[in-house]
């Protein structure tokens, strides 16, 4: 578990997003909301960055320093992100730089830039009000995002954060596959995608104009081909900043990464870009909570990008309804986020930015926001303890789930009861029994019993029990609201789909309709995070696995940790009421309960 402590302690981010162009690109975003100035424009203060690192830990802060904005309006966030790195930097804190790779707000001299994607009718793709995604086969393009890069290396940074990996437009999950239009349809692509397939020795076919994979051969090669230079763009602009700054550190995020089919969703072959990047990143929307029949848990998401690359830190930040919708949470939310990502051996991101509050865009600030920070910086300070006493310390579970490429990170985005690995993990959390995600990554590791899939073949190492999905008698699960769109209303959906997707992007009303009756959420997300109960003689079998039993009085979460001491509980309360921990100890000695 050593691969979230840097080389001057523990790594622990935080989204700091401030400064002029934050201001612009948050009010843009919010339909004219405006953003607390006072608080943005002095948010990168020494003393304000000191605060974040003695009341919150924080080693790491994400500044702003290129949102996509054009130069008259983004070259004061530049000069300022230099100011703030130097400052970090003398309060001992990483710098990472925000670098937005696939999209731009069409304002001033970006308005009449070639670089656009567009749909087959030639129309520009919305990703938020005023922002546009761009086209990744474009040069101008390329060599703008390069430029950023190296300047941003050149003026302090020591980790780029490329934001929003995606390529052109995204369809949406409607019905029994996908509608709307993917990637780009400019010349530009139809040509390299024709070229594409005529390297593979196929007949080319036309660029798809509607995204259907489940029953388009031209779309799932449109497919491969997206997701293939989505990769290659990133690589070759990693690779050029690597040759001038080989000490710079490099991370992406997806949004809802391990929840939705990224592959198809946002052109993202996950494990083709974890390949070259030194850390990973997930946002989404599971800040961990519990309720009367559900479990926000974000456990498995570090599990599952720990699989994706080992030994890479595995990042998160979790939110409640989403970015500019969320006012700040009590500071018991901010300690069970800490809590969690530590327990689950991943690196939880604090969450200073993009709050909103008597209608205005603000920051975690000092004084009003001492002891959400504080909260957050305590389990920081616990856990830094924990580790900081130069001990080695592994997963001590003996469950594995096993997700292999084809299931997890290209599978269906409703995958069959019998490969749902997701309510497979959402299961295990609700019955308290500490697990490992395996993936193709890994090779032979003490595991006792592994969960597989249906449709999936165990790895060649493994010698344990083998337990498929559909042994543990897990309660159907209801689909998403998204898949009740079948039969006589699915030429309706086709054409009203495109239409929803630009309506939540680009115009006010329908974005805070959706918002504020949290629609994102219970209509996409909301399904997998209903509890998931399991067969009692399965939850014996596999708890008898591990070397510890914890059975807890509220719903939380559990996992072990084994170092020269011993094994360690990790516990963490997902609800508000106090929590009871019965702990029996099986053959290995238990050196202590942390939560």
């Amino acid at each position: 578990m050593g691969s979230e402590v840097e080389p001057g302690g523990l790594l622990v981010p935080a989204y700091y997003w401030a400064g002029n162009g934050s201001m612009v690109i948050h009010r843009l975003k919010g339909f004219g909301r405006p953003a607390d100035g006072d608080t943005y424009l002095h948010a990168y203060e020494p003393e304000r960055l000191r605060w974040l690192r003695d009341t919150g830990g924080v080693t790491c802060v994400f500044l702003t320093y290129n949102w996509g904005l054009p130069p008259e309006l983004e070259a004061e966030d530049w000069r300022t992100f230099e100011r703030a790195a130097r400052r970090c930097h003398d309060l001992g804190m990483l710098a990472a730089a925000y670098i937005q790779p696939s999209n731009a707000a069409a304002l001033g001299s970006f308005d009449s830039k070639p670089w656009y994607a567009v749909t087959p009718k030639g129309k520009r793709i919305p990703y938020y009000n005023g922002r546009f995604f761009t086209c990744l086969n474009d040069r101008t393009w390329r060599e703008w995002v390069l430029t950023r890069c190296l300047d941003a290396c050149q003026r302090g940074a020591d980790v780029l954060f490329f934001d929003n990996c995606a390529f052109g437009g995204m369809p949406i999950p409607l019905s029994r596959d996908y509608t709307a239009f993917a990637g780009c349809a400019c010349l530009r692509c139809r040509e390299a995608f024709g070229a594409w397939q005529e390297q593979r020795g196929l007949r080319p076919l036309s660029l798809p104009r509607l995204f259907r994979p489940g029953r388009s051969e031209a779309a799932r090669r449109f497919a491969e081909w997206r997701a293939g230079t989505l990769t290659a763009f990133l690589r070759g602009i990693v690779e050029e900043v690597r040759l001038a700054y080989p000490e710079t550190r490099f991370v992406t995020n997806t949004v809802g990464g391990v929840n939705v089919n990224t592959f198809n969703v946002f052109g993202a072959d996950l494990p083709a870009v974890a390949s070259f990047m030194d850390w990973l990143f997930v946002e989404n929307l599971q800040s961990p909570r519990a309720g009367k029949g559900t479990l926000v848990q974000n456990a498995g998401t570090y599990k599952l990008l720990r699989a994706l690359k080992p030994g890479a830190p595995a990042l998160s930040i979790a939110y409640e309804r989403g970015i500019g919708v969320d006012g700040p949470p009590p500071p018991s939310t901010f300690a069970k986020i800490a809590a969690e990502g530590f327990a689950a051996g991943g690196v939880p991101v604090l969450r200073a930015a993009e709050y909103i509050e008597e209608e205005r865009w603000t920051l975690l600030r000092p004084g009003r926001d001492d002891a959400r920070l504080a909260a957050f910086g305590e389990v920081v300070r616990q856990f830094g303890a924990l580790v900081g006493r130069g001990c080695e310390r592994r997963e001590a579970a003996r469950v594995g789930v096993f997700v292999p490429d084809a299931i997890g990170w290209r599978g269906d985005l409703y995958p069959g009861d019998g490969d749902d690995y997701l309510r497979v993990i959402q299961a295990l959390v609700g019955a308290g029994i500490p697990f490992r995600v395996v993936g193709e990554r890994h090779g032979p590791c003490d595991l006792g019993c592994l969960l597989v899939p249906a449709s999936a073949t165990p790895p060649a190492w493994f010698r344990g029990r083998v337990m498929r999905f559909d042994e543990l008698g897990l309660r159907r699960r209801g689909h998403s609201g998204l898949r009740w769109f079948v039969g006589p209303l699915e030429p309706a959906i086709r054409v009203l789909g495109p239409r929803v997707v630009d309506g939540y992007y680009s115009r006010v009303h329908v974005r805070r309709f959706v918002d504020r009756l949290d629609l994102l959420f219970r209509l996409v997300f909301g399904g997998r995070f209903a509890q998931v109960p399991m067969d009692e003689g399965a939850a014996r079998v596999l708890a008898a696995m591990n070397p510890a039993q914890v059975e807890l009085s509220v719903p939380g979460y559990v996992d072990l940790w084994e170092g020269p001491r011993g094994v360690e509980v990790h516990l963490v309360n997902y609800g508000e009421a106090p929590m009871v921990a019965t702990v029996r100890a099986g053959a290995r000695e238990v050196a202590g309960v942390h939560g």
